[in-house]
């Protein structure tokens, strides 16, 4: 077992150096880059001075500019030079010092609707339930962040530690027989009806520990099953011949810490592990905030034992698994090691981790994707070429300059050069999808931007998603100038109309649909369901923020004089043959996005996936406003 286990770190340990090689050259080579850029901005300052004192044009003062603004963001990227995640910075601990294990909402890929951690029949934390600093955008990104009952001690070892005794009731196939007879059901009865429907659903538990989820490693008799890194199950479903559902009433907690350089009592956390283990322990509860009374300690309980060791398979297979009923007995070890992986490369393992499975899968995707593109690109190719071969064509055939001339403004495209930029008979709704298609363009520029160069703090869970917002709310002012000025050049005139549609139309839509998924989520009692009030918080910053400045944005986009095009409309719009049955709107509604779709729908599969699953979840926002 001792070797297992060996094995299965030197595993982990491997994953995590594997990009260690390809981080030093990252580094080395953007150390060079800085020094290039530090360069050629002195000079460029030197020049924009000169440039000012001679009163130039602005093409000097241009270049500087820009060069001083690359210098800007390359230094602000050295913290991820460095290897530091943007906006993530160190949490040291001293020796002795307690790192909180915090827990968030259970989710499942069942249900696909997460509860919370303590609807479960679960130990609560003898100070009470506190939820973490929660945000508005926490709220919407569904994290519900909560202490626990677990004391973890910065390099302190703990050998069988017990957090408290549950009482699931009696057997399942007692409790089966009384399904129907409600008022002969006990709390505790409940209780295990609720937990074995949590085992049935597939809802796994979510930990944290200085904001890394756990690797879940399930011990059994020949190999150890590594679940991952998106949670961990509460119990499994057995083989019929005993109980149905067993419970993993025993957590193994391994935690790697790095020690800082020339600091002797200062470390950081750098993996967090589990390893689950289902005991049948015999109890006999004892007063509240006691501990409970062993029958039948293993030799990690057991505190007679001369040397204390942690808790392994061999020792949980002499007294069997836990059934999800009766007395349950919770504990758990924590085990601290030291290591050489440093704070910056902690994510590695959870970034890199592969599957055989998954790996083949996604290469089926790239190749579908490819496929899919490759054949857009040459039908459209052949139409473009044979269009143009067939102008060529008629061109060459004619034998004076005139003829020419008068094919060219006869045949081909030339035909339509004095309608290309008519107002369409849509221009309205065509001004307000461009101007909010603008405002979520910049919104997505802005926030990836912040995330990147560490403005946007990711230490804190929902500020990513609450820096959309606000990044939202203010891009109000481009979407109404956007769309004002648009319908403007289209020589609009429902001014008015144009502009609430803007501060209206997409966010109304989108809100009506968030409001009937929160109102369905409490319905079902989901811990993702957000409080009115925060409701009200976004009602608030709909209409005193977004909406104000997207008047003020239209009304400086009418104060603008209109687009101006290279190519006058001719006034007699060109008669058009009457368009075949594949070229009209309702066709193109409903197959306009097939070829995109195809392209992407297998790899957008394993990223709604990876949502739901919660996959570091915490990353995939990043990927949220490029597919907004």
């Amino acid at each position: 077992v001792f070797l297992k286990k060996t094995l299965l770190l030197e595993r982990l340990q491997y994953w995590t150096f594997s990009f260690d090689s390809v981080l030093r050259v990252r580094r080395y080579l953007s150390n060079h880059i800085v020094r290039i850029a530090v360069a050629t901005s002195s000079t460029n300052i030197s020049t924009m001075g000169t440039s000012l004192s001679q009163r130039s044009n602005g093409g000097s003062l241009k270049i500087s500019l820009m060069s001083l603004g690359l210098v800007v963001v390359l230094f602000s990227s050295l913290r991820c030079v460095d290897g530091y995640l943007p906006g993530m910075t160190p949490k040291s601990f001293s020796k002795g010092e307690q790192v909180k294990l915090k827990v968030n909402s259970m989710s499942s890929i069942k249900t696909l609707l997460p509860v919370n951690y303590f609807s479960a029949p679960f130990c609560r934390p003898n100070s009470g339930i506190k939820t973490d600093h929660e945000n508005l955008g926490e709220f919407l990104s569904g994290d519900r962040i909560i202490n626990s009952p677990y004391v973890l001690k910065m390099n302190e070892d703990s050998y069988c530690e017990q957090t408290c005794v549950v009482d699931l009731g009696r057997e399942e196939n007692v409790v089966a027989k009384l399904r129907n007879e409600r008022d002969n059901l006990s709390k505790a009865d409940r209780n295990g009806i609720k937990l074995r429907r949590y085992i049935r659903d597939a809802y796994r538990i979510n930990w944290l520990v200085d904001n890394l989820p756990p690797i879940a490693i399930i011990e059994g008799e020949d190999e150890l099953d590594i679940i991952g890194s998106h949670g961990f199950p509460i119990g499994f479903k057995g083989d019929n011949s005993g109980s149905d559902h067993y419970i993993f009433n025993h957590v193994n907690i391994f935690i790697d810490y790095h020690q800082v350089d020339h600091k002797k009592n200062e470390y950081r956390v750098v993996k967090f592990v589990v390893i689950l283990h289902s005991i049948k322990h015999e109890v006999e509860a004892g007063p509240r905030n006691e501990p409970a009374t062993i029958k039948n300690p293993i030799e990690s309980c057991n505190p007679d034992q001369a040397k204390r060791s942690h808790t392994d398979y061999s020792m949980a297979k002499k007294i069997g698994a836990q059934p999800a009923s009766g007395l349950v007995l919770f504990t758990y070890d924590v085990f601290w090691q030291k290591s050489e992986v440093a704070f910056a490369h902690r994510w590695d393992v959870y970034l890199h981790q592969t599957k055989h499975d998954g790996a083949r899968v996604h290469w089926h995707a790239i190749i579908n994707s490819l496929l899919t593109v490759l054949t857009l690109f040459f039908v459209i190719a052949t139409v473009l070429v044979r269009n143009l071969k067939k102008d060529f064509d008629t061109y060459n055939a004619l034998r004076t300059e005139e003829d020419i001339e008068d094919a060219k403004e006869e045949s081909g495209w030339k035909l339509v050069h004095g309608d290309v930029f008519r107002p369409p008979g849509g221009s309205l709704l065509l001004s307000v999808f461009v101007g909010t298609g603008v405002q979520l363009l910049l919104m997505s520029v802005l926030t990836i931007v912040g995330a990147f160069t560490g403005l946007v703090s990711l230490n804190h869970r929902g500020h990513l998603v609450m820096i959309q917002l606000f990044n939202y709310v203010l891009m109000g002012l481009a979407s109404g100038y956007v769309s004002a000025r648009l319908y403007k050049t289209f020589k609009g005139k429902s001014w008015q109309r144009c502009t609430i549609l803007t501060a209206l139309g997409f966010p109304g839509v989108f809100f009506s649909i968030f409001f009937f998924m929160d109102a369905t989520a409490a319905f079902y009692g989901s811990s993702d369901a957000v409080p009115f009030t925060r409701i009200l918080e976004l009602i608030f910053f709909w209409t005193c923020l977004s909406i104000p400045l997207t008047f003020i944005g239209a009304y400086f986009g009418y104060q603008k004089d209109a687009i101006e095009f290279p190519v006058n409309t001719s006034p007699i719009p060109r008669q058009t043959p009457e368009r075949p049955w594949y070229t009209r709107t309702w066709f193109a509604f409903i197959f306009a996005g097939v070829v995109p779709f195809s392209a992407c729908f297998v790899e957008l599969y394993f990223i709604l996936l990876s949502v739901w699953a919660d996959y570091v979840s915490l990353f995939f926002l990043l990927l949220q406003p490029i597919f907004t």
